[in-house]
């Protein structure tokens, strides 16, 4: 039987080889780490929060889109690091399913668990409104946690109110709804789910302003997603936004829609330290 010598590598195909397997680890890497769960802190001192509910912790997310993607076991992890933060309030951003409304029963079921001394508020998002928003409030109905579409609730005796709005792509997001019995002088968040939202408010209507929605468009590339992205999504992508309203903060949100996969933008709960001193923000995103 002949004998068959292997061509002897190149140096450069070697190289090639090198370069093209530590590219696939990289990219493998980045992958799995953009699946990991991050719980993102920040601070903001806020004028009109009274020193007798500083620090006030709020946790926040949004998106958790139970769906054919996206399993129970996810929104389950997210509530379990919620509740491990010993927030003072909960505040939940929308999108709690896809599309269809058959997911509402399990998502739900998973964020009945969510408590807080001060409550746990939801506002829908346009996935819920597209899924049935009656079915939604039927959902949320079974749970101790409150629904605020385009209506507001008095916190702290008056010194904090939530401000929810309905979604954009949906009814719509009313201010003057979502304000009205606001005691003067107290601090006001709104909630909302799609960050345009913003744009509708007033000036200075809000000492916070919690938004989703975008995902923090999932899949980040540097200088390719801004050019891939939708103009209704573009704007905003994910942090820290002064408005003429007040300041914005946009989460990446829990789960997954369009995309099956995130990548360099990783799934978030975000919580809030709020305390009573002048204006200003530090925070880590």
């Amino acid at each position: 039987m002949d004998r068959v010598s292997a061509k002897p590598l190149s140096r450069r195909r070697i190289l090639k080889r090198a370069v093209a397997g530590a590219f696939g680890v990289t990219v493998a890497g980045s992958l799995g780490e953009s699946c990991l769960l991050e719980v993102t802190r920040h601070r903001l001192s806020i004028a009109s929060l009274p020193p007798a509910l500083s620090p006030l912790k709020v946790a926040f997310a949004a998106d958790f889109h139970l769906g054919a993607w996206f399993p129970a076991e996810k929104v389950r992890e997210a509530v379990d690091a919620i509740n491990s933060l010993g927030a003072d309030l909960v505040l939940l951003g929308g999108d709690y399913v896809t599309e269809s409304p058959e997911y509402y029963p399990p998502v739900f079921a998973e964020l009945s668990r969510l408590s807080a001394p001060m409550g746990v508020y939801a506002v829908v998002g346009n996935h819920d409104n597209w899924g049935g928003p009656d079915r939604f409030l039927d959902a949320v109905s079974r749970t101790d946690i409150v629904p605020l579409i385009d209506e507001g609730v008095s916190l702290g005796g008056g010194a904090l109110w939530i401000a929810g709005l309905d979604d954009m792509w949906g009814g719509g997001a009313n201010w003057r709804p979502a304000a009205a019995g606001k005691p003067p002088g107290a601090a006001v968040i709104a909630l909302c789910h799609n960050p345009y939202s913003c744009e509708e408010l007033p000036p200075g209507a809000a000492d916070v302003i919690l938004a989703g929605h975008t995902h923090g468009w999932q899949v980040y590339v540097p200088l390719v997603s801004r050019a891939l992205i939708p103009s209704n999504m573009a704007k905003y992508r994910c942090g820290f936004y002064p408005t003429r309203a007040g300041l914005m903060y946009v989460t990446r949100g829990v789960g997954l829609s369009i995309s099956r996969f995130r990548w360099w933008c990783r799934p978030e709960v975000a919580l809030f330290e709020l305390c009573a001193a002048p204006q200003s923000v530090t925070a880590r995103v």
